[in-house]
């Protein structure tokens, strides 16, 4: 079952909904702050960038992890 990422219900301690599945998660800060940006139409390059801005973290880092995310969120079958 796929879910759009607009669909999904968040609050601000990353408590996430999936009113497709039925299914609850919990999000970390920053991965609450990837979805929201993902939400608002913003593409893998622009998140990247943000997140280096708000974070203390190189390059290389924020790319791994940016990149596990996503694929993380597709194996969900969470879509944006």
């Amino acid at each position: 079952m796929t879910t759009q990422l607009s669909d999904l219900l968040l609050n601000d301690r990353g408590f996430a909904f999936d009113p497709v599945g039925g299914d609850t998660f919990q999000l970390s800060v920053t991965g609450l702050r990837v979805v929201r940006l993902l939400q608002q139409g913003a593409d893998e390059a622009s998140i990247a960038g943000q997140l280096l801005k708000e974070y203390e973290v190189d390059e290389n880092t924020v790319l791994r992890d940016l990149g596990n995310f996503l694929r993380a969120l597709e194996q969900l079958g969470w879509k944006s």
